[in-house]
């Protein structure tokens, strides 16, 4: 994708629908917001392991710093709270790397840094932020079908929203990246993307 944001982001997004007429833009940006909580979720445990199949090795790779950083300062980065309140497409791009979509996720969350012992507040406090989450997939990549899933397990249907939990069999289903190719490729405040 290229560094400038296109104008309009339906071009994008259109190209991409054009390919892959199951793409869902709503049941994208739910797994989008699935995924940041993870990702926050797991920057605050300071243990990433569970969203490893979730983003692209570059951006393991800077979430790993922070969580060193954390660890070296035996400090905690919490986000009590968190919630995204809007998801909007600053940009996509399909080309012949694979498709891109950059997501506007704004949130609010009491954001503090504590100690890992005694979970006391540093810093921060409460309000809200805007990130700019760009997913990528490869080329050929393609949506399912049918935007309910099956368990591999049991072959019950499941719904993405349920979590990465069978409900019937209690089998730990595919990531969500799995089920649709989409990996976190870059993680960006919004300062960083206003020009």
């Amino acid at each position: 994708m290229s560094a400038a944001l296109p104008a309009d982001p339906a071009v994008g997004l259109g190209q991409i629908q054009a390919v892959d007429p199951a793409f869902d833009l709503e049941l994208f940006k739910r797994q989008a917001a699935d995924t940041f909580l993870s990702v926050k979720q797991a920057v605050e445990a300071r243990d990433l392991t569970p969203v490893l199949d979730s983003v692209s090795d570059r951006v393991f790779d800077e979430l790993s710093q922070d969580v060193a950083s954390l660890v070296a300062r035996d400090a905690v980065q919490h986000f009590d709270g968190l919630v995204p309140t809007r998801i909007t497409v600053a940009a996509a791009d399909r080309g012949t790397q694979g498709d891109a979509i950059t997501l506007r996720i704004q949130a609010v969350a009491l954001s503090y840094l504590g100690s890992a012992d005694a979970g006391g507040y540093a810093s921060g406090g409460p309000g809200a932020f805007t990130e700019f989450w760009t997913f990528s997939r490869s080329a050929g990549a393609m949506s399912p079908a049918e935007t309910r899933l099956e368990c591999p397990t049991c072959g019950a249907p499941i719904d993405v929203d349920t979590g990465r939990i069978c409900r019937y069999c209690r089998s730990l289903l595919p990531a969500p990246h799995a089920q649709t190719g989409w990996l976190v490729a870059a993680i960006q405040p919004a300062q960083e993307n206003l020009g």
